[in-house]
Formats: C-alpha cells, sequence, structure tokens
C-alpha cells in the first residue's frame, strides 16, 4: 500500500507536467525545477508525509516533512520521465 501512495503521486507529478510543459521547447530546462514546484505544491495541498507512511515516524514538523516528501516525490518524477524516455522512446 506504501508503494502505491508514492507511485500515485510520482505519476501525478509527471503528468502534470508533461500535460503543461512538456510540448514547450524553450521551457526543457526548467522542468526539473517545475517538477518540484508542482511536487511541493502537491505535498503540501494533500499533505504527504513520506517520511511518516514508511518509517513510522512521528511528524514533529510538518513544514520539512512535506517539503523533503515533495523533493523525494519530485525527484522520482524525473527519473521516471528519463524511463519514459529511454524505454518507450518518447520525445
Amino acid at each position: 500500500m506504501n508503494l502505491i501512495v508514492i507511485l500515485i503521486f510520482v505519476v501525478l507529478n509527471e503528468a502534470i507536467i508533461e500535460y503543461f510543459i512538456g510540448n514547450i521547447k524553450s521551457l526543457r530546462i526548467y522542468i526539473p525545477l517545475l517538477s518540484l514546484a508542482t511536487a511541493i505544491l502537491l505535498a503540501f495541498g494533500y499533505q504527504v508525509s513520506l517520511f511518516h507512511i514508511f518509517l513510522g515516524t512521528e511528524v514533529i514538523n510538518p513544514f520539512f516533512d512535506f517539503l523533503l516528501s515533495a523533493f523525494v516525490v519530485a525527484r522520482l518524477s524525473n527519473f521516471l520521465n528519463d524511463l519514459a524516455q529511454k524505454y518507450l522512446g518518447s520525445k
């Protein structure tokens, strides 16, 4: 169940970036930063706490917990994009 939660947010983040920015060539260099911004919005909006989900830790400071969770989601989203481009031949 835990991996499904992170997979949902990673795919959602990647889908948002690809849908809104994927076809604009001048913004391609900013995709990692825009992915992070989208992940931050998702993490704070849905209060995603990956450290609580996976490690069972108590949330002492939700701001940093959500922020670090957003970094993880953004990075995994970038990995998903790279894998899709490499193995599916997209773009």
